[in-house]
Order: C-alpha cells, then structure tokens, then sequence
C-alpha cells in the first residue's frame, strides 16, 4: 500500500512538473514575442519622421504578431505609428481614427505613458493642420508627463517638440529655453538627431531677432552634427542650417561662403533627396546669378531646379503609392496563409508532446484528465485562431483573389464583390485575365508575379470600366501553388491624377492670364532708383520686354511715375513698410516704357537681413482693364443716377401737370350734370351716361397716376413704416366689409383658425395689400362662387391664404406676375392697371410678408401671405 502510494505521488510529481514546463516554455515564448513587438514598434516610431515605408512596414509587422499574442500594448503603439505615418501624408482622418483606437486600448489597459506617446502623435497632426493652439496643448500634456519620468530620451524629445509649438505661436523666449532644455538632454541620453534639430531651431529664434553671430555658431554646430549622421537622419534641420548659414553669408557680404553654403545644400539635395529649403535656395542661387550677370548658370541652375521638384513629385507620387498599398493591405495573405501552415505544425508537435506525456501517465486517471483539459483548450484556441484568419480574409479593406497556377478563379474576398459586381461563386472555375482584361489576354499569375505594381482597365460583370493597380505574392499550401492578388480600385485616383496634371498645366498659365509677375530689391537701391529685379511677366507689364540687357542699367523706377506726387506717395509707403516691418498693398497709376497709361496693384513684404540690409520683394498685378472696367461701370452708375432723378422728377411733375387738368375735367362735368338737371330735356339719361363715363375715366386715370407715385415712392424709399399693433380678427372683417366691386354683392368666407388676437404690423401697408388681393380675388372670378379666405398659425408666423374660383394665371404669364404694367394675357375686357401687385410686392418687402401665388388657368389662384409673429426679430435676421 506504501509502495502504491509513493508510486502516485511520484506519477504526479512527474504530471506537475511536465505541466509547469509546458506552462514556462509558453509564457518564455510571449515574452520573447513581446520583446519583437516592441522593438519593431520602436522601429517605426524612429523612422516616421525621416522614412514613412520603413515605419509603416514596421509597424505592420508590429500589428500583425501583437494581434497573434493578443498583447495589446504593442497593438495601440502599432496604431499610433501608423497614425503618424497617416499624418505625415495628409490623411488626417485616417490619422485620427488610428490614434483613437490607439487611446482606447491604453486607456483600456491603464497605460499612461502610452496615452501620453498618443498626445505627442495628436499635437505633430495638428501642427501639420496649422491648429497651432491645439498642437500646443497636447504637447504640453506629453511634456509634463514624461517630465516626470526617468527616460531622458523622451522628456528631450517632449521638450523639443513643445518648444516647437511655442516656436510657431511666436513665443520664442519660452521656446528658446525649452530647446536648450532639450539640447542638455538629447546630449545626456546621446540622441544626435534630437541634437541637430534643436540648433537649428535655436539657430532660427537668433537669426529672426537679428543676432546674426550667435545663429552663425548655433547653425554651424548643427551642420556638423550631420557628418556624423546617416541618410536616415534628421532632414529639416540639416537644410536649415546649410540655407541660413549661407543667409549670415550674404548678409557679410561673404558672397563666396553664401554660394559654398548654397552648393552645398543643393549637393545634399540630390544625395539624400532631401524636400526641404528646395525653393528657398535655388532661388538664392538664381537670383545672385541672374544680378552677377552669369546667364548660364541661371540656366543650369533654373533646369537642375526643374528636374529636381519633376523627380521628388515622381518619387512623393510613388512613396504615396506604396504607402497606400502598404496601408490597404495591413494583413498580407502571404503571411496569412504561412502562419496558417506553421500553425498546423506547432499543433503536430504540441501532439507528439502530449502524446509522450500520455505514455508517461498512461495509469493515471489524474493525468488523462489534464490532458484532455489541454486537448480541449487547444481545440478552442485553433478554432479562434481559424475564425480570426478568416475574418481577416473576408473584412480586409481590398480585394483579394486567390488564383490557380493557371489563373483560374479559385475565391474572393467580399470586398472584391463589390469591385467586380459578382460574386466568386459564379465565376469559380473561369480565367480571371480572360473574364475582366480582355478575352485574347494570355497573361499568367506567373507572369506578374515579379512585378510590383501592374495597372490594367477591366470591364466589370455589371458592365462598368474601371482602372485597377495589382501585385501578386505566390505561396503555397499542402504541396500545391496557388497566387493571391491584391487589387486597388485605382479609378478614382487616376481621375484624380488626370485632374490634376489638368490643373498644373492651367496652375502654369495663371500667372500669365492673371498678369502677374514677381520684384525684388534692396531699400538702398530703392533709395537710388535702381530698377528692381523683375520677372518676364512685369517686364511685360512694363513694356521693357523688348529692351537689350545692357540697357536695363540706364532704366530708373522713378521713370515710370508720371508725377512727384506719386513718387512721393511710394516712399511714404516703403518707409511705413520698413519702420512697421509690415506688407504693404497699394495701386499705382504708371507710365510704361513705351508712354501708355497703365494702373498695378503693387503687393510688397519686408525681410531684414541684418541692422542696415533690408531686402523688399512681392508681386506686381496689371490691372489696367480693371480699372477701365471699374471707370465705365462708374460712368454708367452716374448716367444712371441722372436717369433715375430725371425719371422721378417727371413723374412727380405729370402727376401734378395731369392732376390741375383732371380736377378741372371733373368740376366741369359735375356743373353739366347739374345745368342738365335743371332743364327739362326730354331724353337726359342719354346725357347723364356720357357724363358719368367721363367721370369714371378720370377717377380710373387718377388711380393710375396714385399706383404710380406710389410705387416710385416705395423704390426710392420714401415710404416709412409705423409698427403698431393691431387687433387681427377685426382688423380682417373690417377690409373684407369695406371691399366692394361694383354690380358685385358677392362678399369673401373668412375662416381665422388661429388662437392669436393681437399681431405687431404697419395697419396701413397691410391694409393696402389685403384689399388689392382681396379686390382681385372678387374681380376675376366674377360669376363663379365667393373667394375663401382661411387664416392659420403655425409656431413662428401667420399665414392668410385668399383663395378664388376664377379665370386664373397662364403659366406663360407667371413670370411677370409682380412686374409694373403687367397683366395677363386672359384679363382682356377687365379693368386694371397692371400695377396693382407690382405695388403690393414693394410693400410687402417692407413689412417683412412673404407673397406665393399659386395659380391654374380656368380653375382659380390661391394667393398665401405669411406674416412674422415677431416681426422685429425678422427683419434683423
């Protein structure tokens, strides 16, 4: 019984002992993994400034095998380092999406230095989105948190970069204490490039505030520094420092050490491809070759110049590509399907060493049932892992097709139903060239296997035409070949691209058809009326195209001033310029070359290069036919004017010339009418009607002469408003009663559902409008039933609709509906004027009413007013 005993307890020493080694090799392996992760991770975030492929491919290594353990820390750095490579390109939302889902696992696992990493990415994306404000208060929170900490390389990384948001919000006492903060530390924790960048900004704040000595010592340090760094190494500060150097230069007037520093910077240029300082130097260059006269290494520099920004937009473009595949396809299927078979073979081991373990416990019951614990737990596990693959395969953000050796058709990815409008299922079996490229196309997966990037135009199952990019990876699984491709719907970026080769080439011409060109000078040339340096397009403007280089000497600006008033007027603008160190932008009537009057819009900045070399550059714009445009629409506004004073001015006088005529006419035809009445005529109602026709004529004639007077003073503004308010239910059966046609007794329905009892209005304005329309609502509807009136509210306004059943509006006619003198077509035998809602529109502008006519010939018009509750409130919107 003791011996049995012992004999389990040794069996179960030996089944404890084989379980903690399995357990220990395993933890021993994550550990080890979690040690890659983190150095690729590091990887990445040390090439997202100087190399985006490096840090991407890092990070999408880091991402991939973080995802395999599960080890979510080295998932969130994965995530932020491609939000930085996100951001450096442009893509902020992208950059943004990435650092959230960063935030939320290290908020999730409670990691602060990791959110606080977050900040730095966050404040790098709002500087390049100019948000210098917010830049600086995340960098502000990074910095105060690895300030608390024993890393020396990351507080001197936090101080630089928050010394830099300072440094953009021009706060450069703060920034330049904070750069030397950050130099100590970068020296203390050996961080070259950190070093390098941080003179070169302190080199920046000395040379802006004029104290050229100490930016010299500053920049030269930082120049140094780059010997002794890579290819991989800082960029912008190595630029800085080559262009600013050569700026003290030629402020000394070391001409010879300028063009040193500015070969120098062009050497580095085309070794390394650096993008920054381009502009700035060969400027430099072709300025200071263009004043010494050396015409052809303007010309060599000017066609390097071109070359070099032709080259770095091809390498950006293909960069850019590559950095979307990469992006696209963050899962490669290769590996996918690599780690699906090195799966299968860690599980044959994990077999063979539980299978030995079984022979080692095969009398124990104790040990079987661990053992099928183990079976089962890993069955769980590779079905997860099984699930995760597939899941990754069929929501990946591009299309993935795998293929036979001979093209075939074998399965596609769910994004590709969208792309080639089918699914795989009806198209299995068939040649994927043949299907989508063309039907002759004897193309293998073998035959662009090699190639990187392939670009094809492919007719889709819906009969679509698309352009796709494509790379092809081969792999194999149980013995058997099979090809994947990864294709990008490259439709719209090749519009895009096209577009855009569009616009450079009008981006080119612009200048031209804007008239536009560039200037340049010295303010002690300016003093001795040396003619600036010009471009062609102001030479053009000038009309001194045509004169001979070494006649140009003998021009002066003041030349082109045609008086010492103007003269005068420059120099009190360049010496406000220099003493304000501000832009200046003026207009300027000239004389040019050839004795044509011509007007320039003149745009001008200040730069001091040292205590007495101030250098005054900008734009000059013809706008001669600006000008003559702007002078004739003047002229013709003054005729105008004139015209609109005469017309009113005769319109004030006919109606009085017309009025002293008309009342005589009606005083004349009252007396007849009385004589007649006196006398025993024997037929006096022949009379009495020619009478009474005259005097209708003469009351419509001065209706017509009152519509007019009154619309001339509501477009000349004469017509005030008096806001009062007034009590709507009365207010509405008082202009229903008062209207009155002749040979009409028809009276309008008014209907007010409406709880409201007061309204703010002018009583007069709205009186004149109901009337006219009620007067038209019973006018043209004669013979037909009785016009409706319904009043309803609604929460901001009062809306009064006047519906009738009459001859209607042709939709011909509609148009003109509110224009003076304008009536229908089918109004013929009813009088009007034609100025009835000419009038009404005026007056409803001024009381803030709205006005819809809706209208169907033969069938009636419904006309809607809608009146403001509160009508203060909307006329100041």
């Amino acid at each position: 019984m003791r011996i049995l005993k012992t004999v389990l307890v040794v069996v179960l020493f030996i089944c404890g002992f084989s379980i903690i080694d399995l357990l220990a090799n395993e933890i021993s392996t994550e550990l080890k993994s979690y040690s890659v992760i983190d150095s690729l991770n590091d990887l990445s975030r040390d090439y997202s400034f100087v190399d985006n492929i490096k840090a991407l491919k890092y990070a999408n290594e880091a991402l991939e095998q973080a995802l395999e353990v599960d080890y979510k820390r080295g998932q969130a750095f994965a995530f932020r380092n491609m939000s930085s490579v996100y951001s450096s390109q442009d893509s902020y939302a992208e950059s943004v999406d990435y650092i959230n889902r960063a935030l939320n696992i290290f908020e999730e696992i409670q990691d602060e230095e990791g959110i606080a990493n977050c900040y730095i990415s966050l404040g790098h994306t709002f500087d390049r989105l100019g948000e210098d404000s917010l830049s600086y208060e995340y960098h502000k929170k990074a910095y105060d948190f690895f300030q608390k900490t024993d890393n020396l390389n990351r507080k001197g990384i936090t101080a630089h970069n928050f010394a830099r948001a300072q440094f953009q919000l021009s706060q450069l006492e703060t920034s330049k204490s904070l750069f030397q903060k950050a130099l100590i530390l970068s020296e203390e924790s050996n961080n070259p490039q950190l070093s390098s960048s941080c003179l070169s900004y302190l080199g920046e704040i000395e040379f802006g505030l004029g104290r050229l000595d100490e930016a010299e010592k500053l920049f030269e340090r930082s120049r140094n520094i780059f010997n002794d760094l890579g290819s991989d190494a800082q960029k912008y500060a190595t630029m800085s420092s080559f262009y600013h150097l050569a700026m003290i230069y030629k402020a000394d007037g070391n001409q010879k050490r300028m063009i040193e520093m500015l070969e120098k910077a062009i050497q580095i240029i085309d070794d390394f491809g650096f993008p920054y300082f381009i502009n700035e130097v060969y400027n430099e260059l072709i300025d200071y070759y263009y004043e010494v006269g050396d015409l052809e290494k303007v010309k060599i520099n000017t066609q390097q110049y071109a070359e070099i920004l032709t080259n770095l937009n091809q390498e950006n473009l293909k960069d850019r590509t590559n950095i979307a595949l990469d992006l696209i396809q963050s899962r490669d299927l290769e590996k996918v399907y690599t780690e699906k078979i090195r799966t299968s073979e860690i599980n044959e081991k994990i077999v063979e060493a539980n299978a030995r373990v079984i022979k080692v416990l095969i009398f124990t019951s104790f040990f079987l049932a661990i053992f099928l614990i183990v079976i089962i737990y890993q069955f769980f596990r590779n079905k997860k892992n099984s699930a995760a693959i597939r899941s990754i395969y069929e929501n990946a953000g591009t299309a993935l097709v795998l293929l036979s050796n001979d093209g075939e058709i074998i399965k596609w990815n769910k994004f590709s139903n969208k792309l080639f409008g089918d699914s795989s299922e009806k198209l299995a079996g068939k040649n994927f060239f043949k299907e989508f490229i063309s039907k002759e196309s004897t193309l293998k997966p073998s035959d662009i296997e090699n190639s990187y990037l392939n670009e094809y135009e492919i007719t889709t199952s819906d009969g679509k035409t698309k352009e796709i990019s494509v790379s092809c990876s081969r792999t194999f699984v149980n013995g058997s070949p099979f090809y994947v491709l990864f294709i990008l719907d490259a439709s719209e970026f090749k519009r895009l691209q096209r577009l855009n080769d569009f616009y450079q080439i009008i981006l080119e011409k612009s200048n031209e058809i804007a008239k536009i060109g560039t200037w340049e000078m010295s303010y002690s040339s300016f003093l001795n009326e040396e003619m600036p340096i010009i471009s062609s397009q102001v030479m053009e403007i000038l009309e001194i195209d045509e004169v001979l280089p070494e006649n140009m000497k003998e021009i002066k600006w003041t030349n082109f001033f045609n008086s010492e008033e103007s003269i005068q007027k420059l120099m009190v603008v360049f010496e406000d310029a220099t003493s304000k160190n501000q832009a200046f932008d003026i207009e300027l009537n000239l004389v040019s070359y050839k004795g044509n009057d011509i007007w320039i819009r003149f745009i001008g900045s200040v730069e001091f290069l040292s205590k007495t070399d101030i250098r005054l550059f900008g734009t000059v714009q013809d706008i001669t036919e600006v000008k003559t445009g702007i002078k004739l629409i003047e002229e013709n506004l003054s005729r105008e004017q004139e015209l609109n004073k005469l017309k009113s001015r005769f319109i004030s006088m006919a109606s009085h010339e017309f009025r002293t005529p008309l009342a005589t006419i009606t005083t004349s035809v009252e007396l007849i009418q009385m004589n007649l009445a006196k006398l025993a005529l024997p037929n006096p109602q022949i009379l009495d009607k020619h009478t009474l026709s005259v005097l209708n004529q003469v009351d419509r004639l001065e209706k017509t002469l009152d519509g007019i007077l009154m619309l001339e003073k509501t477009i000349q503004g004469k017509i005030e408003t008096t806001i009062s308010t007034i009590e709507l239910e009365s207010f509405l059966n008082e202009v229903v009663e008062n209207i009155n046609l002749p040979g009409d007794e028809r009276k309008p329905i008014l209907n007010i559902e409406s709880d409201l009892s007061e309204l703010n209005t002018d009583p007069n304005l709205l009186h004149h409008i109901m009337e006219n329309v009620i007067s038209n609502s019973l006018k043209y509807s004669k013979g037909k039933e009785s016009p409706i009136i319904n009043v309803f509210q609604d929460m901001d306004n009062i809306s009064i609709e006047i519906q009738d059943f009459g001859i209607g509006i042709p939709e011909s006619d509609k148009s003109g509906m509110f224009n003076s003198f304008y009536r229908a077509k089918n109004t013929a035998g009813i009088k009007g004027t034609g100025l009835g809602l000419s009038i009404v529109k005026e007056f409803a502008t001024l009381i803030n009413v709205d006005i819809e006519i809706d209208s169907t010939e033969g069938e009636g018009t419904k006309v809607t007013l809608t009146l403001p509750l509160d009508l203060d409130t909307n006329r100041a919107n």
